[in-house]
Protein backbone atom coordinates (compact mmCIF):
# COMPACT_ATOMS: atom_id res chain seq x y z
CA UNK A 1 0.00 0.00 0.00
CA UNK A 2 1.67 3.55 0.72
CA UNK A 3 4.41 4.19 2.26
CA UNK A 4 2.53 6.42 4.96
CA UNK A 5 1.44 4.80 8.17
CA UNK A 6 -1.95 4.02 8.34
CA UNK A 7 -4.31 6.72 9.92
CA UNK A 8 -5.43 6.67 13.57
CA UNK A 9 -9.12 4.64 14.23
CA UNK A 10 -11.93 5.35 16.49
CA UNK A 11 -11.62 3.68 19.81
CA UNK A 12 -8.37 2.41 18.36
CA UNK A 13 -9.11 0.34 16.44
CA UNK A 14 -6.96 -1.48 13.99
CA UNK A 15 -6.74 -4.17 11.34
CA UNK A 16 -4.42 -6.18 13.72
CA UNK A 17 -7.63 -6.46 16.57
CA UNK A 18 -9.18 -8.89 13.63
CA UNK A 19 -6.05 -11.25 12.78
CA UNK A 20 -9.40 -14.33 13.92
CA UNK A 21 -11.56 -12.67 11.48
CA UNK A 22 -8.45 -12.34 8.59
CA UNK A 23 -7.76 -16.14 8.89
CA UNK A 24 -10.96 -17.20 8.85
CA UNK A 25 -11.69 -15.35 5.12
CA UNK A 26 -8.77 -16.29 4.14
CA UNK A 27 -9.32 -20.05 4.66
CA UNK A 28 -12.71 -19.53 3.13
CA UNK A 29 -11.37 -17.95 -0.10
CA UNK A 30 -9.24 -20.89 -0.63
CA UNK A 31 -11.80 -23.32 -0.06
CA UNK A 32 -14.12 -21.57 -2.51
CA UNK A 33 -11.17 -21.57 -4.69
CA UNK A 34 -10.33 -25.41 -4.29
CA UNK A 35 -14.15 -26.08 -4.46
CA UNK A 36 -14.40 -24.09 -8.21
CA UNK A 37 -12.06 -26.81 -9.63
CA UNK A 38 -12.58 -29.79 -7.81
CA UNK A 39 -13.97 -33.04 -9.11
CA UNK A 40 -14.20 -34.71 -5.47
CA UNK A 41 -15.63 -37.79 -4.92
CA UNK A 42 -18.93 -38.49 -3.09
CA UNK A 43 -17.68 -39.07 0.38
CA UNK A 44 -14.89 -36.04 0.40
CA UNK A 45 -17.96 -33.87 -0.59
CA UNK A 46 -20.22 -35.30 2.11
CA UNK A 47 -17.69 -34.64 4.44
CA UNK A 48 -16.30 -30.83 3.37
CA UNK A 49 -20.14 -30.04 3.43
CA UNK A 50 -20.14 -30.98 7.21
CA UNK A 51 -17.22 -29.66 8.05
CA UNK A 52 -18.39 -26.46 6.36
CA UNK A 53 -22.10 -26.31 8.52
CA UNK A 54 -19.89 -26.84 11.69
CA UNK A 55 -18.01 -23.66 10.85
CA UNK A 56 -21.33 -21.76 10.28
CA UNK A 57 -22.61 -23.05 13.34
CA UNK A 58 -19.77 -21.73 15.56
CA UNK A 59 -20.38 -18.40 13.73
CA UNK A 60 -23.84 -18.02 13.47
CA UNK A 61 -24.12 -16.98 17.25
CA UNK A 62 -22.42 -13.80 17.13
CA UNK A 63 -23.82 -12.86 14.14
CA UNK A 64 -24.24 -8.76 14.23
CA UNK A 65 -27.50 -7.11 12.49
CA UNK A 66 -27.50 -3.42 11.39
CA UNK A 67 -26.66 -1.84 8.41
CA UNK A 68 -23.65 -3.24 6.56
CA UNK A 69 -20.56 -1.03 5.80
CA UNK A 70 -17.88 -1.52 3.98
CA UNK A 71 -16.06 0.47 7.21
CA UNK A 72 -18.03 -0.76 10.36
CA UNK A 73 -19.45 -4.07 11.46
CA UNK A 74 -21.39 -2.81 15.09
CA UNK A 75 -19.00 -0.36 16.58
CA UNK A 76 -15.88 -1.20 15.16
CA UNK A 77 -14.00 0.05 12.23
CA UNK A 78 -12.37 2.82 10.74
CA UNK A 79 -14.76 5.76 10.46
CA UNK A 80 -13.39 8.84 10.84
CA UNK A 81 -9.80 7.34 9.56
CA UNK A 82 -8.43 8.97 6.56
CA UNK A 83 -8.74 6.87 3.60
CA UNK A 84 -5.30 7.15 2.30
CA UNK A 85 -4.75 2.99 2.88
CA UNK A 86 -8.20 1.26 0.63
CA UNK A 87 -8.00 -2.14 2.26
CA UNK A 88 -7.96 -0.69 5.52
CA UNK A 89 -10.62 2.09 4.96
CA UNK A 90 -13.08 -0.49 3.35
CA UNK A 91 -11.87 -3.49 5.36
CA UNK A 92 -15.25 -5.39 4.35
CA UNK A 93 -14.95 -4.25 0.69
CA UNK A 94 -16.44 -7.34 -1.66
CA UNK A 95 -13.42 -6.98 -3.35
CA UNK A 96 -10.27 -5.76 -1.29
CA UNK A 97 -11.48 -6.35 2.29
CA UNK A 98 -9.25 -9.08 3.94
CA UNK A 99 -12.08 -9.12 6.18
CA UNK A 100 -14.79 -10.12 3.93
CA UNK A 101 -14.38 -13.64 2.80
CA UNK A 102 -16.27 -12.84 -1.11
CA UNK A 103 -13.13 -10.46 -1.47
CA UNK A 104 -10.93 -11.13 -3.85
CA UNK A 105 -6.81 -11.26 -4.60
CA UNK A 106 -6.74 -7.54 -5.25
CA UNK A 107 -4.66 -4.47 -3.87
CA UNK A 108 -4.54 -1.25 -4.46
CA UNK A 109 -1.68 1.44 -4.15
CA UNK A 110 -2.34 5.11 -3.42
CA UNK A 111 0.53 7.42 -4.16
CA UNK A 112 0.07 11.36 -4.89
CA UNK A 113 -3.38 10.79 -5.44
CA UNK A 114 -3.24 8.43 -8.90
CA UNK A 115 -4.12 4.54 -8.06
CA UNK A 116 -2.23 1.80 -9.03
CA UNK A 117 -2.27 -2.17 -8.03
CA UNK A 118 -2.84 -5.84 -8.88
CA UNK A 119 -5.23 -8.31 -9.09
CA UNK A 120 -5.05 -12.14 -9.72
CA UNK A 121 -8.83 -13.73 -10.37
CA UNK A 122 -9.22 -17.50 -10.30
CA UNK A 123 -11.72 -19.78 -11.73
CA UNK A 124 -14.45 -19.01 -9.86
CA UNK A 125 -14.17 -15.22 -11.62
CA UNK A 126 -14.89 -16.87 -15.44
CA UNK A 127 -17.38 -16.18 -17.90
CA UNK A 128 -16.38 -16.75 -21.31
CA UNK A 129 -13.62 -19.78 -21.01
CA UNK A 130 -10.58 -19.13 -19.83
CA UNK A 131 -11.59 -15.24 -19.67
CA UNK A 132 -12.97 -13.07 -16.58
CA UNK A 133 -16.66 -12.57 -16.36
CA UNK A 134 -17.28 -9.32 -17.81
CA UNK A 135 -19.51 -8.53 -14.98
CA UNK A 136 -16.34 -9.03 -12.42
CA UNK A 137 -14.55 -6.84 -14.30
CA UNK A 138 -17.46 -4.36 -13.70
CA UNK A 139 -17.13 -5.03 -10.22
CA UNK A 140 -13.63 -4.52 -9.90
CA UNK A 141 -13.25 -0.78 -11.85
CA UNK A 142 -16.26 0.00 -9.92
CA UNK A 143 -14.16 -0.55 -6.93
CA UNK A 144 -10.96 0.90 -8.32
CA UNK A 145 -12.07 4.10 -9.55
CA UNK A 146 -14.31 4.41 -6.47
CA UNK A 147 -11.53 3.88 -4.06
CA UNK A 148 -9.40 6.70 -6.31
CA UNK A 149 -12.10 8.93 -5.87
CA UNK A 150 -12.12 8.97 -1.99
CA UNK A 151 -8.97 9.06 -1.57
CA UNK A 152 -8.82 11.83 -3.33
CA UNK A 153 -11.55 13.51 -1.32
CA UNK A 154 -13.98 13.47 -4.01
CA UNK A 155 -15.82 10.26 -2.67
CA UNK A 156 -19.61 10.04 -3.63
CA UNK A 157 -22.03 7.45 -5.78
CA UNK A 158 -21.44 5.62 -9.14
CA UNK A 159 -23.85 7.45 -11.36
CA UNK A 160 -22.76 5.58 -15.11
CA UNK A 161 -20.03 3.33 -15.39
CA UNK A 162 -18.69 2.76 -18.78
CA UNK A 163 -16.50 -0.13 -19.92
CA UNK A 164 -15.16 -1.17 -23.53
CA UNK A 165 -13.75 -4.30 -23.17
CA UNK A 166 -10.87 -4.62 -25.46
CA UNK A 167 -9.20 -7.63 -25.74
CA UNK A 168 -9.59 -11.31 -23.31
CA UNK A 169 -8.94 -10.51 -19.48
CA UNK A 170 -7.63 -13.85 -18.61
CA UNK A 171 -7.94 -15.93 -15.48
CA UNK A 172 -5.37 -16.73 -13.18
CA UNK A 173 -2.89 -14.27 -14.78
CA UNK A 174 -1.19 -11.47 -12.77
CA UNK A 175 -3.33 -8.37 -13.45
CA UNK A 176 -2.02 -4.47 -13.65
CA UNK A 177 -4.76 -1.77 -12.28
CA UNK A 178 -4.49 1.66 -13.11
CA UNK A 179 -7.23 5.08 -12.28
CA UNK A 180 -6.65 8.16 -11.82
CA UNK A 181 -9.57 11.66 -11.43
CA UNK A 182 -9.85 13.02 -14.69
CA UNK A 183 -11.57 16.25 -13.94
CA UNK A 184 -14.23 17.71 -11.56
CA UNK A 185 -17.41 19.52 -12.83
CA UNK A 186 -19.46 20.42 -9.80
CA UNK A 187 -21.22 17.64 -7.75
CA UNK A 188 -19.69 15.32 -11.12
CA UNK A 189 -16.29 12.98 -10.94
CA UNK A 190 -14.68 11.64 -14.02
CA UNK A 191 -12.40 9.02 -13.38
CA UNK A 192 -10.95 6.65 -15.84
CA UNK A 193 -9.22 3.32 -15.25
CA UNK A 194 -7.66 0.46 -17.05
CA UNK A 195 -6.35 -3.10 -16.76
CA UNK A 196 -3.88 -4.36 -18.59
CA UNK A 197 -1.86 -7.93 -18.92
CA UNK A 198 1.82 -7.91 -19.08
CA UNK A 199 1.87 -4.52 -20.10
CA UNK A 200 -1.12 -4.52 -22.57
CA UNK A 201 -4.38 -2.60 -21.85
CA UNK A 202 -7.40 -5.52 -21.92
CA UNK A 203 -10.40 -3.25 -20.53
CA UNK A 204 -10.76 0.70 -19.84
CA UNK A 205 -13.83 2.19 -17.94
CA UNK A 206 -14.59 5.99 -17.26
CA UNK A 207 -17.31 6.81 -14.27
CA UNK A 208 -19.21 9.54 -13.13
CA UNK A 209 -19.38 10.01 -9.86
CA UNK A 210 -21.97 12.38 -7.89
CA UNK A 211 -20.72 13.80 -4.85
CA UNK A 212 -22.72 13.42 -2.28
CA UNK A 213 -24.79 16.60 -1.05
CA UNK A 214 -22.59 19.18 0.95
CA UNK A 215 -19.42 17.13 0.91
CA UNK A 216 -17.08 19.94 -0.29
CA UNK A 217 -13.38 18.45 -1.44
CA UNK A 218 -10.62 19.98 0.77
CA UNK A 219 -8.85 23.02 -0.78
CA UNK A 220 -5.44 21.73 -2.40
Amino acid sequence: MTNEEPAPFVAGWTLEDEAGTVSVAASTRALITALRRADAPTESLERAAALIDEATSLLEPHRVDGTPMQGRLGDRGPIGAQANEPRVFFPWSPIIGPLNPLSADVEFNVVDGRTTGRAFLGAQYNGPPGMVHGGIIALLFDELLGATNVCNGLGGFTGTLSIRYERPTWIERELQLESWVDRVEGRKVFTVGTISIDGEVTARAEGIFIMTQGWKPEEK
